[in-house]
């Protein structure tokens, strides 16, 4: 392992590189010594090989033997140690404007946490890239079931739906559509929305034609819909206002049963 130095910041790396790294293409990853960010920094290990691009981590040490494991299995990865300072939020969300992805665990060490409730939320409200946060059921979180799972009808569906469709073919997996319709007081019966549905098929028919998505219109409250996924991700847009997230995003990020990764907004697309 090389010792390089960019930018002031000592870096770790695999290669040694006569240049210097463009990050537009990385994978940012933030990792203390809890077990969820481990499952963290190995899902964006794996993620940032399958892209053939760099992972950037802050916070671990790279002589860390659960960190040393995952990186002697994928000996061409190119890994940079940064430190986050005292102030690690403002550090990932620098490094997320340069990034084309940042990977956070659910939850985190007590006092250096990355986890949800602590870091996860601010980090989410400022960066500037889609965020995954890594949770859920082991085979979910090593890509075992083959799905890639996009939570549509919301006015963010476009990049949504773009996001999934690059983790489709990024991991030759399918894709399936979840709209979720949850049960309304005072109100007998509820006709199902499919007009988000039908949008969101028919964007695919031009966007993606290789893919024909599987369709699940889900009746259930939004914390039991995303509890049963099947799926290796679950895409979805932030929803909320601008300082918050959405009532299915906010469900996903406690409850999915699967990685979640939230889309960065894309105000100009539409449908």
């Amino acid at each position: 392992m090389t010792k390089t130095i960019d930018s002031d910041v000592a870096v770790e790396a695999r290669r040694f590189s006569f240049w210097a790294p463009d990050f537009s293409r990385s994978v940012t990853v933030g990792v203390d010594t809890s077990q969820a960010a481990y499952h963290a920094f190995e899902w964006a290990a794996r993620h940032a090989w399958s892209l053939r691009t760099d992972l950037q981590v802050f916070l671990a040490d790279p002589a860390d033997a659960t960190v040393q494991r995952v990186l002697e299995r994928l000996p061409m990865l190119t890994a940079h140690f940064r430190p986050s300072g005292d102030d690690p939020v403002a550090a990932l969300e620098k490094a997320s404007a340069d990034s084309a992805m940042l990977v956070l665990g659910c939850r985190g060490e007590r006092h250096r946490s990355l986890g949800l409730g602590s870091l996860v939320l601010p980090v989410l409200r400022r960066a500037r890239c889609s965020v995954v946060v890594v949770r859920g059921r082991p085979p979910a979180i090593r890509g075992e079931y083959g799905w890639i799972t996009a939570a549509v009808g919301g006015c963010e569906d476009p990049v949504v739906l773009r996001r999934a469709v690059e983790l489709c073919r990024t991991r030759r997996a399918r894709l399936r559509l979840l709209h979720v319709h949850p049960p309304q007081p005072h109100v007998s019966a509820v006709p199902r929305d499919e007009v988000a549905v039908r949008r969101a098929v028919l964007f695919l028919r031009t966007t993606a034609p290789e893919l024909t998505p599987e369709v699940k219109i889900d009746s259930r409250h939004p914390h039991e819909a995303v509890a049963s996924l099947d799926s290796d991700l679950l895409v979805v847009g932030r929803g909320g206002q601008q300082n918050g997230v959405g009532l299915i995003t906010r469900a996903a990020l406690y409850h999915s049963s699967c990685p979640v990764l939230i889309a960065r907004p894309e105000p100009q697309a539409t449908l």
